[in-house]
Order: structure tokens, then C-alpha cells, then sequence
């Protein structure tokens, strides 16, 4: 799987972080509390798309009166506790950025989060200061449905995109993956799974693992 890579990029909730089922209940909190009717395919939906993105997605869906920019800050209230003391790596998730970290491996992250909140869990967790590059879907206001971000994080690491290994749970964001000619590996995911079942993450990625035990490198 490492064979000729030159620089590995990481989707955070829900690969590197076990955060998704935080994500869940702030929706489900967020829409009883304002009496709304939980769409049946909304992680569907908003898979991929920025915060901002969703914000706009959520005015319109449910006519709110909030702007974009107050509801992204109401969102990230309700999970700061979490990424700050709760939310922990994937599991093998630490051992292999340090594995990476050790050999000079550039590591990127590319995630439809905020800064502050993917900075603190990752903080949290110890790796934060092994991280390269951090990009954001709305530094570029971009979804990560799209290529560009992928594109933009190779830039920026000065390597080819074909030199490039991305991590990612949900299928749009592997099909952006592919499209930006860089080598995907899907992550099992007991939440996203449900929407994107192994057997689609397994035919659309190059590779597949349950968690990063699964990857074979020289283990200390």
C-alpha cells in the first residue's frame, strides 16, 4: 500500500477519528430541539459538503431563520467538549502517524470540519504536532465530493497527486479521491457504513481497511 507514496492524506471524523456518532446526535439534538422532521437520508445528503455548505444546506431544508454563519457557530458549541476531552483515534490511527512521521512521510489532513475543532481533538490525541497540512472544504469552499481539495493539498506538499495515498470513510469523498488520479484507501466506519456499506467502499477504493492495524509497515 506505501510502495511509491510520497506524501498520505487523512479525512478526519470518521478515519482518523472515531467522531461520527458525535456528528449524529447534534443533528438529532439540533433538529428536536427546533421541532424539525429528521430527514431520512441526511448524512446522504451532506456527505462531503463543507460547513458552510451544510449551514446553507440546513437554512434552506428547513427554512431557518439563523444564518449560515450562526448556525456553523451553534454546530461547533455542541461538539467543542467532545473534540477537546472525549473524541479519540481510530484505532492503530497513532502508531501509524508515528510510523509516518518517523520515515519523513508528509501528512496532510483534508476535512469538512473547523481548524479549532480538528486541531483540539487532534491535540488531544497527542499527533498534533505531526501534522504537515491541515485543509479545510471551506478554506477553498470547495466539497470534498470535488477533486480540487485533493489537488490543492498535492500543491502544497509539492508532490504529484499519482505520488498520493488518502484515507476516507464515505464513498463521495474516494470518488473525488480517484478523480484527482491519487490512490484512495476506504476506512470502515460503523456509522458511515451504514450509508455507504462495505461492499461499495471496497469496490470503489483501491484498498480497504477495519482500522489502521490493518496496514502492514515496520512496526517498533
Amino acid at each position: 500500500m506505501l510502495n511509491n507514496i510520497k506524501a498520505i492524506i487523512f479525512d478526519i471524523d470518521g478515519t482518523l477519528l472515531d467522531s461520527n456518532g458525535v456528528w449524529h446526535q447534534i443533528d438529532k439534538d439540533f433538529i428536536a430541539e427546533r421541532n424539525l422532521t429528521h430527514p431520512e437520508n441526511l448524512q446522504d445528503e451532506v456527505g462531503g459538503m463543507s460547513f458552510y455548505q451544510v449551514a446553507c444546506f440546513f437554512k434552506d431544508k428547513f427554512n431557518l431563520d439563523d444564518s449560515p454563519e450562526e448556525l456553523v457557530q451553534i454546530w461547533h458549541d455542541m461538539a467543542y467538549k467532545a473534540y477537546s476531552e472525549d473524541i479519540v483515534l481510530k484505532k492503530g490511527a497513532k502508531e501509524f502517524l508515528i510510523y509516518l512521521h518517523s520515515i519523513g512521510m508528509p501528512i496532510a489532513v483534508c476535512t469538512s470540519n473547523s481548524h479549532e475543532l480538528v486541531e483540539t481533538a487532534l491535540e488531544n490525541n497527542g499527533v498534533l504536532d505531526i501534522i504537515d497540512l491541515i485543509v479545510t472544504a471551506d478554506d477553498l469552499g470547495k466539497s470534498k465530493e470535488e477533486p480540487d481539495i485533493y489537488l490543492e493539498i498535492a500543491r502544497r506538499l509539492n508532490v504529484e497527486p499519482s505520488s498520493c495515498l488518502a484515507f476516507d470513510d464515505i464513498i463521495p469523498a474516494i470518488n473525488a479521491i480517484n478523480m484527482a488520479n491519487m490512490r484512495s484507501c476506504a476506512v470502515y466506519d460503523s456509522k458511515s457504513v451504514i450509508s455507504y456499506p462495505e461492499s461499495q467502499l471496497r469496490e470503489t477504493a483501491d484498498y480497504f481497511i477495519y482500522d489502521f492495524k490493518d496496514i502492514e509497515y515496520e512496526r517498533n
